[in-house]
């Protein structure tokens, strides 16, 4: 035992950002398992908008446009400025996986797994901003992190856009 508080001493921030890792994937992984079936996909509220947001963000990136002002998957093909409304910034992840090849449902779930892990990190390093010790700040990154409504809006709602908001003002 006390071995192993020495290494956690020594390796703190290490352990805790494979933690933050672990759990993040382990979270995404519950979902994976019907986002992977063929044939199926979950799709929440919010789910067709920002796949078209990354599917037109990747279709840009290829043609050497890096910052669209338009989406030309919305509104049969007329176009809609939806980065003026929802900056794309956290979309390039799966914009970028989407060029390299990946399926829109594994960009998402790549995507999803950083969201949670940028969280966790983020609000931990909120809560040491906040002069929390290393035990109250884990404890305040899990308890935003594993929330239930945060998970839902990623998940079920696929709120890319409320769930990638709240990391912000986490670290703001």
């Amino acid at each position: 035992m006390q071995r192993l508080k020495y290494f956690y001493k020594r390796h703190a921030l290490t352990v805790t950002l494979l933690f933050f890792g672990l759990l993040s994937i382990a979270m995404v992984a519950m979902v994976a398992i019907v986002y992977l079936q063929p044939n199926k996909i979950l799709s929440g509220s919010d789910y067709h908008f920002h796949m078209n947001r990354i599917e037109n963000l990747a279709l840009s990136i290829k043609q050497g446009e890096w910052f669209p002002r338009i989406s030309y998957f919305f509104i049969g093909g007329m176009g809609y400025a939806a980065g003026l409304f929802y900056p794309d910034a956290f979309l390039y992840l799966p914009a970028i996986l989407r060029v390299v090849g990946l399926s829109i449902k594994e960009s998402f779930i790549v995507f999803a797994i950083a969201i949670n892990f940028s969280t966790f990190l983020i609000t931990y390093i909120s809560g040491k901003l906040a002069d929390f010790n290393k035990k109250q700040a884990l404890i305040f990154s899990l308890m935003y992190g594993l929330s239930i409504y945060r998970f839902a809006d990623l998940v079920n709602r696929q709120a890319i856009g409320e769930v990638s908001t709240g990391i912000g003002i986490c670290y703001q």
